[in-house]
């Protein structure tokens, strides 16, 4: 899913520069508030994880992009998404300086569609697993918001390509989109199937190191904890009266 360099046009990276270093300041500050110090290490093995499974990939878009299991969601589970962006961040640079994958002038549009859509697809686990403590549903919610994050950053990806007024000449976003689509409709699928094993088997030998699910979980049993005290105010009113 990287874009290389001189695929972008000039206004769209540094749009995208700008984006890309809003959301990071925003997960480096909710990261140092939220994660304690030992998640530090923490995220220094799931940042060379995700190196090594990224380093398989096909050119797809004509070239203009790659195909490879992102593992975002994976990622975002266990470190929460302030964490994983600022992983998948850490991945990026050393791709991109170290190995050639992706440009320097395309950094930002790479940071917002690998590792800001990754991480934010916390939320959605979030919206579909609704407090639930269910493994079936926290399956279910994991698989969708994994297939969902690639296939929005397939979006975004062929949206920028798209709009570079050489590629509008061979048919812009009209053949951009729908061959990342193509690509990663399907392959998100695997990646689903993929996340949802690993993530599962991980909450039962090991829950408290899914920094992801604690947010989930101890939202839900604050919210839980302020209902019942909402509902036994009253209680305690009659008893007094």
């Amino acid at each position: 899913m990287h874009i290389p360099e001189g695929i972008l046009n000039l206004y769209i990276c540094v749009f995208m520069f700008f984006v890309a270093l809003v959301f990071l300041v925003w997960a480096w500050r909710e990261a140092k508030r939220a994660m304690p110090r030992s998640f530090i290490p923490l995220i220094a093995v799931m940042s060379a994880v995700v190196l090594v499974v990224q380093m398989v990939e096909f050119p797809v878009a004509g070239g203009g992009s790659t195909w490879h299991i992102m593992g975002g969601t994976l990622v975002t589970t266990i470190l929460g998404p302030y964490g994983a962006i600022i992983s998948l961040t850490i991945v990026l640079i050393i791709q991109a300086l170290v190995f050639g994958d992706g440009g320097i002038t395309s950094f930002g549009a790479n940071v917002f569609n690998m590792a800001v859509i990754s991480a934010l697809s916390f939320f959605i686990v979030k919206f579909l697993l609704h407090g639930s403590s269910s493994k079936k549903r926290l399956g279910a919610s994991l698989f969708t918001a994994a297939w969902l994050s690639n296939i929005l950053t397939a979006l975004a990806v062929g949206i920028q390509i798209g709009i570079n007024p050489l590629v509008e000449t061979m048919g812009g976003i009209g053949v951009t989109v729908p061959t990342m689509l193509f690509w990663y409709v399907p392959t998100g699928l695997a990646e689903a199937l993929f996340t949802v094993p690993i993530v599962l088997s991980l909450s039962q030998v090991s829950p408290t190191k899914l920094h992801g699910l604690s947010i989930l979980y101890d939202t839900k049993q604050r919210e839980k904890t302020s209902s019942e005290n909402i509902g036994q105010k009253p209680a305690r009113q009659l008893i007094l009266q």
